[in-house]
């Protein structure tokens, strides 16, 4: 595959040429190349490299969150935009703008696939000795790699591929599992998902040891797994200054045993397995014992210039850039207004406060509020929230009968999210009703992050934008890139 011959031409330039910026996490933590693979801390840098790599504006930092995105999900006012969004929305995709977009979507992807090989296939051999934290890091290392290694499949199926509701037939993208590999095959829907599947098992296998072990809360006073007390905070238990800290101190920043399988579960409810979703959602969410880590945060309680609503974010990646991306499309010139908003949020729930605090006001249009520079936490882009796993697990709860109790997961995420009017659930007793107004609700809450076209597509349905369904499922998922059939 091109792409591949690309990035390890890329990989032996890294090993040639010294500490590059791609591998910068801070000037801290810089070393130089040859000591990549021969220290705990050179695995560390790698690891690093990959989350840098997809928070920037091609991928996370823009076009796979609130920018491309979003546009397939039916979000902004089309005459405002850019041509190439326009192109997008309009799902005009053989255009020569949008072509270009995809393939740096799709190379740039892969060259962190290869990255997360790379890492894998050194870590495999590797001794344990030249961890500071012995066998358990070097599995947490491994983990991490197999678990991105995933997420970026899953993402690329999710965007390159119908969904299984739709088409399971044909082949559509390879499962790149070699940091050499030139020629790989592409697979059915169904092969990859099996693959993501295998490989977020075993990564949740690997970190077992490191992120499970039992450690005393002194806030809780009690006993929880670790992994629950590093999350609680951006910052716990750890000293600041220290490289190590720099690695593990930031949890909810990478990938471990929680966010795994908070994955894991979005995975399962994109192949229809309701049941295996709900299951391992309520094992994440009983591993803090009695107590429930990521409580969801509380509209009143904000403070300004938050508006990432971090406090139930189960990972996210970081980007101090992402402001300066987001600021031409808030000027008039190149606005993103969000469409039907006042529709999205009718007079009963404006109230809701997605709409009083994470909106902003453009004379008669309104934008998110969500990537703006002056913002605290802008910096956070958030992949997985808790309020998504209790979209799925109501889900599954409906889809046995249980409405009842599907429509209080509902009110308590619309809660605390500020939105004073729910009594609209009450009337809510089928399946059927719970998937619309969770839909209804998703639409608010995913703003910006680039989630809410995903659920329509999962489930096979027209994307809804406020006023109308725009049904273009026989359309919902881009080509792969020209430049890379023919290595197929």
């Amino acid at each position: 595959m091109k792409t591949i011959r690309y990035i390890m031409g890329l990989l032996v330039a890294f090993s040639m040429t010294g500490c590059n910026d791609w591998f910068e996490v801070s000037p801290e933590t810089q070393i130089s190349s040859d000591d990549l693979y021969s220290t705990g801390n050179g695995y560390r840098m790698q690891v690093n490299g990959i989350y840098k790599s997809l928070s920037g504006e091609s991928l996370y930092g823009k076009e796979l969150t609130w920018g491309l995105v979003d546009v397939l999900g039916q979000y902004y006012v089309k005459q405002n935009m850019d041509q190439v969004y326009q192109n997008v929305n309009d799902r005009l995709y053989e255009t020569s703008d949008v072509l270009s977009l995809t393939d740096r979507i799709w190379s740039g992807m892969y060259k962190v696939v290869a990255d997360c090989n790379n890492i894998i296939e050194h870590v495999e051999k590797a001794p344990n000795s030249i961890f500071e934290n012995g066998e358990g890091e070097k599995c947490k290392i491994h983990g991490e790699a197999l678990a991105m290694r995933a997420f970026i499949h899953f993402d690329l199926l999710r965007l390159f591929a119908p969904s299984p509701a739709q088409n399971e037939n044909g082949t559509w993208i390879p499962y790149v599992k070699d940091s050499e590999s030139v020629i790989n095959n592409k697979m059915t829907v169904k092969q990859v998902l099996e693959n993501v599947e295998r490989d977020l098992l075993e990564a949740h296998s690997l970190m077992v040891q490191w992120d499970s072990v039992v450690t005393y809360y002194e806030n809780l006073g009690g006993d929880v797994i670790w992994m629950w007390r590093v999350m609680s905070g951006f910052w716990s238990g750890w000293d600041e200054e220290s490289e190590y800290a720099e690695f593990f101190g930031h949890q909810r920043s990478r990938m471990n045993m929680v966010s795994v399988n908070a994955l894991l579960a979005r995975v399962y409810a994109y192949m229809g397995e309701k049941k295996k979703a709900y299951d391992v959602i309520e094992n994440t969410l009983k591993m803090g014992g009695s107590w429930e880590q990521w409580g969801f945060d509380m509209m009143d309680w904000l403070e300004q210039g938050e508006c990432r609503l971090l406090g139930d974010v189960m990972f996210n990646l970081y980007n101090k850039q992402v402001g300066e991306y987001y600021a031409p499309y808030l000027t008039t010139e190149r606005p993103l207004y969000l469409r039907n908003i006042t529709q999205v949020f009718p007079d009963r729930n404006q109230i809701d406060g997605r709409f009083e605090k994470l909106l902003i006001r453009v004379g008669t249009n309104y934008a998110s509020a969500k990537n703006r520079r002056t913002n605290s936490d802008v910096a956070y882009l958030p992949m997985i929230r808790k309020s998504e796993l209790y979209y799925m697990k109501g889900e599954y709860l409906a889809s046995v009968g249980r409405v009842d109790e599907a429509v209080e997961l509902l009110r308590t995420v619309r809660s605390a999210r500020g939105d004073i009017a729910t009594d609209d659930l009450n009337t809510i007793t089928t399946e059927a009703g719970y998937v619309q107004a969770m839909l209804t609700d998703a639409r608010k809450e995913f703003i910006a992050e680039g989630q809410s076209f995903y659920m329509f597509k999962r489930l096979n349905l027209p994307v809804f934008d406020g006023n109308q369904n725009i049904d273009f499922r026989n359309n919902n998922y881009l080509p792969v890139p020209k430049s890379e059939e023919s290595a197929f």
